[in-house]
């Protein structure tokens, strides 16, 4: 079942230099306990389509559909998106040593987050907190939960970012790069955690990344993104086998491998389009190494194949073009 369905988003952003199309017309689904990893550089919207749907980007040009299960978020009011914020659909942050007051001890912090969107009293506030604490694995709970965000590693603040998330067992969680702070093993503490708890809360996920490592370890389905647009969906085994899109190619080759040892590493060349000149066609196609004639004068309409779905010419014939 369908959890979370987006249509034609865009967000623009009105600037000196021109319109901003951060999100440029993206539709997906999120279905129930499903990890969607959206991957791509950084520039390329992902973030912003993650504060969109959590309706905490202000001030900018909104079109498309965002829905819920059957409610329409785009039509509701600052107070009714408020109740479904933080409840029903939860957001990890980047950062986790800045996203945390440094005036207030974490456990008020999640106390404050428990009362808001739970009909509880603030003595078993702190009791449901506490045990969220203990199910990401803080060692000792009790003594943490009454000390200062700048009194822990940026691993456990995030576990503790993780625990806040889950508080009210949300049914999505939009995680922003969660581990991008971390160091390498942190990371994969964090993320075996995150899938263990994902599994217990049946939760559905839309994990942003550009780490293809993540998505390979976490995802179900995997969405590449450039310059504002989806360029590609597929599977997460799919994706790994048989990438479709230039760009996912070229992403795919950039990891880091064991047998580039003392070699040049492969890279994709130039960078992601500034969001007020994106070039006609095909946005990809100034970097692309496949690119043809017509990918610089017609934006590439999506095809499926298989059980994915492209946009890019490589995949019309020639009287479709």
């Amino acid at each position: 079942m369908t959890i979370l369905s987006v249509r034609n988003l865009k967000t623009y952003f009105k600037t000196f230099e021109g319109v901003v199309k951060a999100v440029d017309g993206i539709s997906f689904d999120l279905k129930e306990s499903e990890i969607l990893a959206l991957v791509g550089e950084s520039g390329c919207g992902k973030s912003i389509t993650a504060l969109t749907i959590m309706g905490l980007v202000k001030n900018a040009i909104f079109e498309g559909s965002i829905k819920y299960k059957d409610m329409e978020l785009t039509k509701l009011s600052n107070e009714e998106y408020r109740k479904i914020r933080g409840k029903k659909i939860s957001m990890i942050f980047q950062e986790p040593m800045a996203s945390f007051d440094p005036l207030y001890t974490v456990g008020q912090q999640m106390v404050e987050a428990t009362l808001t969107h739970l009909e509880v009293n603030e003595k078993e506030a702190r009791k449901i907190c506490i045990n969220m604490l203990k199910k990401v694995h803080i060692p000792l709970a009790e003594k943490r939960f009454d000390e200062y965000p700048h009194q822990m590693s940026g691993g456990m603040l995030q576990r503790i970012m993780i625990a806040m998330a889950l508080l009210t067992n949300p049914d999505i969680i939009i995680a922003d790069e969660p581990t991008t702070a971390l160091d390498v093993t942190i990371q994969a503490q964090v993320l075996k955690l995150f899938k263990e708890l994902q599994e217990t809360f049946k939760t559905s996920v839309i994990f942003i990344t550009h780490d293809l490592g993540v998505v390979a370890e976490l995802a179900d389905k995997v969405h590449v993104m450039y310059a504002g647009k989806i360029v590609e969906k597929a599977r997460v085994f799919d994706l790994f086998r048989n990438p479709l899109h230039p760009y996912t190619e070229a992403l795919l080759q950039s990891r880091v491998k064991k047998e580039y040892k003392g070699r040049p590493l492969p890279y994709i060349p130039g960078t992601v389009p500034a969001a007020t000149k994106f070039p006609t066609g095909c946005r990809f196609h100034p970097r692309c190494s496949k690119v043809m004639p017509i990918c610089s004068e017609k934006e590439p309409p999506e095809i499926l194949i298989d059980n994915s779905s492209v946009s890019c010419w490589l995949y019309f014939r020639s009287d479709e073009k």
